[in-house]
């Protein structure tokens, strides 16, 4: 069964701090997370208010990644404040219709 998670975080970056340290550090590092399907990344630079959406292929794939060192370096970044995570499983027939995965 495949699993969702949502965050919801804040961070005290300005567009360009972002790139540099936040996407280019982590995005690639990201993508190659076994058991990953997807990561969409989201942005409100004036709000200052952010999320991704992960997609993990199983529960199992996700909880690794939720104990992993790279998590772990993530959650002790000093611009990241407020952060909360949502997992639930997929719901498979139906986002399948309309291309969820």
């Amino acid at each position: 069964m495949k699993y969702a998670q949502i965050f919801r975080y804040k961070l005290s970056l300005s567009p360009e701090e972002y790139k540099a340290q936040w996407q280019e550090p982590y995005a690639k590092d990201i993508a190659t997370v076994p058991g990953l399907i997807r990561k969409t990344w989201m942005a409100d630079f004036e709000a200052g208010v952010y999320a991704s959406v992960y997609i993990w292929q199983d529960k199992a794939s996700m909880d690794a990644f939720m104990k992993s060192d790279a998590i772990a370096k993530v959650a002790a970044e000093p611009f990241l404040s407020d952060l909360t995570i949502t997992e639930i499983p997929v719901h498979e027939e139906a986002s399948l219709i309309t291309r969820g995965i």
